[in-house]
């Protein structure tokens, strides 16, 4: 398998659903495709909203690199950053059907290592499996 790397500029979510697919084909997998559509949905959805405050005008940085079965994904949005941020590793019952609070529990929950430095969440998962 040949290694793919590139840089994906969204603005708004307008497309991104769009986007998100022409990665996934970039990609070329036929394993854990759910898990990264879920993935890149939630980290830029997140961006969006979180990140950008839903200001249009700023961008989103999506990058991927694929390599040997391990893919790296960085979501990069415009904010000022997050100082310290936790992903959960549960979701109380009370609050399980909020409206929102669960796109960084997903995102932890389907990816081997995920962490947010300033204003980009950067995700690593191993996709020789599909069984995790």
């Amino acid at each position: 398998m040949e290694p793919v790397q590139k840089e994906v500029i969204l603005c708004c979510l307008e497309h991104h659903c769009y986007i998100i697919d022409e990665i996934i084909q970039d990609l070329r997998l036929d394993v854990c495709v759910f898990d990264i559509k879920l993935i890149l949905h939630e980290a830029i959805t997140n961006a969006h909203y979180h990140g950008n405050n839903r200001d249009c005008k700023k961008q989103i940085y999506v990058r991927y690199m694929l390599k040997d079965k391990h893919l790296k994904i960085q979501v990069e949005d415009c904010g000022d950053g997050i100082r310290k941020l936790a992903f959960p590793d549960k979701i109380d019952n009370l609050h399980l059907l909020d409206e929102g609070g669960r796109g960084l529990y997903l995102i932890r929950c389907l990816s081997d290592n995920v962490e947010m430095i300033n204003n980009t969440i950067y995700i690593d998962k191993d996709v020789s499996n599909p069984i995790l």
